[in-house]
């Protein structure tokens, strides 16, 4: 997947999150494609797939990141917090669908 590297996330999580995903990568699809893993270019939710025109492949499962949202008052204070999952795909579970942006 040559585009990745013109792929940008908005992943902002942490140093656990990351090794998390990647452990699930390495148990999924093996070592090799485990040391490709990169959150900012590779990985991402269903919707960023495809608004960069892609879609993933019939049958794949995506992997779970969790991500903890805060909710915030009108003085920008954190009221309250809790996990939510994300669900994320990798890239060899995705491809690129033709004639997308040209």
């Amino acid at each position: 997947m040559s585009d990745t590297l013109t792929i940008k996330t908005n992943y902002s999580g942490s140093e656990h999150t990351r090794d998390d995903v990647k452990q699930q990568i390495l148990e999924r699809f093996g070592p090799e494609l485990a040391k490709e893993y990169d959150p900012y270019t590779n990985c991402m939710t269903l919707a960023q797939w495809a608004s960069r025109g892609y879609r993933v492949k019939p049958g794949e499962k995506s992997l779970k990141s969790k991500v903890i949202v805060e909710k915030k008052d009108e003085n920008e204070k954190t009221v309250a917090s809790f996990f939510r999952i994300c669900h994320l795909f990798y890239y060899p579970q995705v491809k690129r669908l033709p004639n997308y942006g040209n």
